[in-house]
């Protein structure tokens, strides 16, 4: 039997669809917005249909931090690949006698020492020395190098750090950003110009907003959050001011019972417990603690009446604090009023930007990081890195992205493992040849003037080489690195121009109970830097057609 279906059939049908397909696309609304496929109307136009029909494609989804920055990785690795490298080693070099030169250097250490060494020509990739080069040993500060290259390249070498001020009835909001330069200088001079900006009499308070960073003081690895209080383990925060410490001066005083001390910078967050007299002898110890608002500087011991002023730097309890007490003070001086009480808070809606500081780009802020081994520097560089590209201020995520760097960008696969930005752990590990690595990476793939070896400290300058390797004619640029029993120098040799041509890194951890102290690794380190002079200076030579043709080894 034939059914007549008919015109007004065929519309009831259609109307049943359309709204079927409607009750569908409500019930799989949470579907869609989970970042399932969605619906898209497209006007078909075709002679015998009339109405919108639904296609099925796939939702876009919103990219996570992880996968942006494994796809930043990637890129710069990418980048890498395409550029070439030349095959040609150095013609005439003298290999078999730099390895002789460098083994009697090493001898002078065996049996107390383990030893990683590697020397490599950066142009060619043309390994030159190796002296267990894959061992992973602990690297010291010269893991700031990877600090510092994976910055520049995720960061860029125009990043800044900017310090806000922004105005409510009856407020100002101090808003840090991990800034690493801030100076107690720069905040006073904030504190002038929105003085100029706003009626000072109206403030009755400051609040510092630090939020930009989690609420986690000492970083991972050898930061002891006990003991004197040391400046190169001091606290990270987004506020921070003169490297998070505190100048501590003590001058003994004829004819009194105690010496006199003072304090820079100085403000209400900084209390000093002078308890130290005067005596014969020297026996005066220095420690900060947390004082629950701020820091208490404990003086105790003896100054000797003969003896001349001591200056030494202590870490800042509660720094964010201690900065907004400083931005308070130079607010009140510029009207003669007292300063406004200072409390922690955060950013509302409706607040209004008075004025900023801005700081110096981040490759300034990488140079005088390494040229003076700061590990404040290095880990405030870190908790940025881990904040821009995760979202999160998390300590182990930022050891993860310098491993992720490392294997993804330069290639290192094995002998590496990261605790924290600044290399002060027991823990870290890093081969002399995974540092080169680094330095090739660098060599091919950074900007010339703002890669990582052009920010690398010069033989013979200010900084922690000023007295090392003065006879370089400034050819050595290198990071050293020092813990008990551990030293490095991992850098590059260059030609009369300044133009890298060597890479090296040189690691030595001593033995337990080895009597090889830090003066004296640094002497075989030095060593070896000279004898690849000597080899390079003798290469060149015959290169120029100074010296004989069949002279030396070949290589």
């Amino acid at each position: 039997m034939r059914t007549r279906f008919g015109r007004v059939g065929a519309i009831r049908f259609v109307r049943l669809a359309m709204l079927a397909t409607l009750a569908v696309g409500a019930s799989l609304g949470p579907y869609w917005a989970a970042g399932r496929p969605r619906p898209v109307d497209l006007a078909v136009d075709r002679p015998q249909v009339r109405w919108p029909r639904t296609l099925w494609i796939p939702w876009e989804r919103v990219e996570t931090p992880e996968a942006r920055l494994h796809r930043r990785l990637a890129a710069l690795a990418a980048r890498l690949e395409r550029r070439p490298r030349l095959d040609a080693a150095l013609v005439q070099f003298d290999v078999e006698g730099l390895a002789g030169a460098i083994e009697r250097v090493l001898a002078r250490v065996e049996g107390r020492a383990q030893v990683s060494v590697h020397v490599r020509d950066l142009e060619s990739g043309h390994v030159l020395f190796d002296h267990y080069g894959d061992s992973a040993l602990t690297p010291a500060s010269t893991q700031k190098i990877l600090t510092g290259a994976a910055a520049l390249d995720l960061l860029g070498p125009d990043y800044r750090f900017a310090t806000r001020v922004l105005a409510r009835p009856g407020a100002l909001v101090l808003v840090g950003e991990g800034d690493p330069l801030l100076s107690a200088d720069d905040v006073r001079r904030l504190g002038e110009a929105v003085a100029g900006a706003v009626s000072v009499a109206s403030i009755d308070r400051v609040v510092v907003d630090d939020s930009a960073f989690a609420d986690r003081a000492a970083a991972a690895g050898a930061f002891d959050e006990d003991g004197p209080g040391f400046a190169y383990q001091a606290f990270t925060s987004a506020l921070a001011v003169d490297f998070n410490a505190v100048l501590v001066g003590v001058e003994p005083r004829k004819g009194h019972v105690r010496p006199r001390v003072w304090t820079s910078p100085s403000c209400e967050r900084i209390r000093v417990d002078n308890r130290a007299r005067m005596g014969r002898k020297d026996t005066l110890t220095v420690r900060s603690v947390d004082d629950g608002d701020g820091t208490r500087i404990e003086v105790r011991g003896t100054v000797a009446q003969s003896g001349g002023s001591r200056r030494v730097r202590r870490r800042l309890h509660h720094p964010t604090l201690v900065v907004g007490c400083l931005f308070a003070r130079a607010l009140a001086e510029t009207e003669g009023l007292p300063p406004p009480r200072v409390e922690r808070g955060r950013t509302e809606p409706g607040d209004v930007l008075v004025a900023m500081h801005v700081s110096p780009p981040l490759a300034e802020i990488v140079e005088r990081g390494l040229a003076y081994s700061n590990n404040f520097i290095a880990e405030q560089i870190l908790r940025t890195l881990t904040r821009e590209w995760t979202g999160r201020d998390d300590v182990e995520e930022g050891a993860e992205i310098l491993e992720s760097y490392a294997r993804t960008v330069v290639g290192i696969e094995d002998g590496i493992a990261i605790e924290n930005g600044s290399g002060l752990s027991r823990r870290a590990r890093m081969s002399a040849r995974s540092l080169v690595d680094l330095l090739a990476v660098a060599y091919r793939g950074q900007a010339e003037g703002t890669s990582v070896i052009d920010l690398l400290p010069v033989a013979g300058e200010p900084g922690t080489l000023r007295t090392r390797l003065r006879l370089s004619g400034k050819r050595v640029r290198a990071k050293t690195g020092t813990l008990a029993g551990v030293s490095g120098l991992s850098g590059v040799v260059t030609r009369e121009d300044g133009t890298p041509q060597i890479g090296f890194a040189i690691l030595i951890n001593a033995v337990p109970d080895a009597r090889l102290s830090a003066r004296a690794r640094r002497r075989i380190e030095d060593a070896v830097v000279i004898e690849v002079l000597r080899a390079l200076d003798d290469y060149e030579a015959k290169r120029s057609g100074l010296v004989g043709a069949d002279a030396g080894g070949g290589g």
